[in-house]
């Protein structure tokens, strides 16, 4: 991994916002996941056509000012050290991606592009050659690679992507697999969820 990514990544991870005179944590993020009730757990039929024994919820973070100060600034501060010098296309997916592509464009003073990858809307205009995806959670992948077939974009040029969650079920692999680096905020570890 890049030396300059990772000093960025511990710049997110321990910038200071006096907005709120606390620290912009992974560690306080993990803390609003809990209080907001971020998890849940039951049978579940997920995105990606599986079924698990636990949810993501990722709705209640965009209407909580502080989560939404976090996942934009982290998101925002992982973008800069994967563009290193390079100006990216933020491309959300719809819904939750796309809510974190519009948080992470506000900071960076771009406009977001959202997809939806099960009907294939395409909100705004895709110019740039250069994407990184924005997803809320990554399970196996399977929305982002949706996403990139609808921008018919699999000409191999630099693609990543940055989600809120990674459940660590296959999805980094399948994306690095299919020509995308998955950057993730937070993980199913992270988050403490041992199933």
């Amino acid at each position: 991994m890049n030396i300059s990514i990772i000093v960025i990544f511990l710049q997110a991870f321990y910038s200071y916002d006096t907005n709120y005179g606390k620290a912009l944590s992974v560690g306080r993020l993990k803390e609003i996941f809990y209080e907001l009730k971020c998890i849940q757990y039951g049978n579940f039929k997920l995105a990606s056509g599986g079924t698990s024994n636990y949810k993501i919820i990722c709705d209640p973070l965009f209407e909580n000012s502080e989560s939404r100060e976090i996942i934009g600034t982290l998101g925002y501060k992982m973008l800069k050290g994967i563009e290193n010098g390079k100006d990216y296309e933020i491309v959300g997916v719809v819904t939750g991606g796309y809510e974190f592509a519009k948080l992470v464009a506000e900071k960076s003073g771009r406009k977001a592009v959202g997809i939806n990858p099960h009907n294939g809307e395409v909100i705004g205009k895709v110019v740039k050659e250069d994407l990184c995806y924005f997803e809320d959670v990554v399970t196996k992948g399977g929305s982002i690679l949706k996403c990139r077939n609808i921008l018919g974009k699999n000409d191999g040029k630099d693609n990543h992507s940055i989600s809120i969650v990674d459940r660590q079920e296959g999805g980094e692999e399948n994306l690095r697999k299919n020509g995308i680096r998955l950057y993730s905020i937070l993980t199913k570890s992270h988050l403490g969820i041992a199933l």
